[in-house]
């Protein structure tokens, strides 16, 4: 399970995006922070869920989220995925796992 410390720095990450102007649904902690396998070395792997990336994704919208990931922990690593996609995907192993292990995170 993802610490209350990995979940601030993911809240103060989606914060931060939002503040940027993209709309953010929610995040989704996977893999190893998720699923309890986290040692101190482990980055923070996170489904980054807007209906802005339903569109074709533009390769200056993925360098903003790394470059805010970079500012607020560097252990993230972000992975752009579509509100749309959330919920009707049925072919991408990546947005299964999050699905199937990942925690929710939601900023109000």
């Amino acid at each position: 399970m993802a610490t209350e410390l990995v979940l601030d720095s993911v809240r103060r990450y989606l914060r931060r995006l939002r503040e940027t102007g993209i709309t953010v649904s929610f995040g989704v902690i996977f893999g190893s922070q998720a699923t309890g396998m986290a040692d101190e070395w482990s980055d923070i792997d996170v489904l980054v869920v807007s209906p802005a990336f339903d569109r074709l994704t533009s390769r200056r919208l993925v360098n903003l989220l790394w470059r805010i990931a970079a500012q607020t922990d560097s252990r993230i690593e972000p992975v752009p995925c579509g509100l749309k996609r959330w919920y009707e995907d049925d072919v991408s192993p990546l947005v299964e796992r999050a699905r199937r292990e990942g925690r929710q995170v939601v900023v109000s």
